[in-house]
């Protein structure tokens, strides 16, 4: 008998268990994250395309283990200074900025702590008094959440699409 009642509280402390599994898994409500993530895809967008680095900064993580790679060869920024820097070059550089995006994806880890993105998106600017265009740029990244419960841009990464024409003999 008194098995039989060990057993019984045993599988009682495991079904409190899994119940709290399955409500902690329950509370992440990763089609909400994913759409903050993307709110804040949209608003860097908008913020580059207007220059307005205060909202820039406040998406991305401002510490030195922070990396973007950019569309040139010499492109890597590490830390937010380096990647604060190379931007106002930009917006001193760059007039009538507009960004469009037509392709975004978001993935999230099993606890909705990290996200990792794709976005493919077409870039329209002046410079030197010449309209200019870069379609089909790639943006991929990753953000984490903070233990306030806000996503911070840590890894961004830009391609541009290239042309190789290979030879078949």
């Amino acid at each position: 008998m008194f098995s039989l009642m060990l057993l019984g509280f045993t599988s009682c402390d495991q079904d409190e268990k899994h119940s709290k599994d399955s409500h902690h898994e329950m509370v992440i409500d990763k089609d909400k994250e994913i759409a903050k993530v993307s709110e804040m895809l949209d608003l860097l967008a908008t913020a580059t395309e207007s220059g307005n680095l205060d909202v820039i900064k406040s998406i991305w993580n401002n510490g030195d283990n922070t990396l973007l790679i950019g569309t040139e060869s010499n492109e890597k920024l590490e830390g937010w200074t380096a990647i604060e820097n190379a931007m106002r070059g930009q917006f001193d550089e760059l007039e009538e900025t507009l960004i469009s995006i037509s392709d975004q994806n978001i993935w999230l880890d099993r606890d909705a702590r990290t996200a990792w993105f794709f976005e493919e998106m077409n870039y329209n600017f002046i410079y030197q008094d010449k309209a200019m265009s870069m379609d089909g740029i790639r943006f991929t990244g990753v953000f984490y959440k903070t233990d306030e419960g806000e996503w911070k841009l840590v890894q961004g990464h830009l391609s541009l699409p290239t042309s190789i024409d290979i030879e078949v003999e």
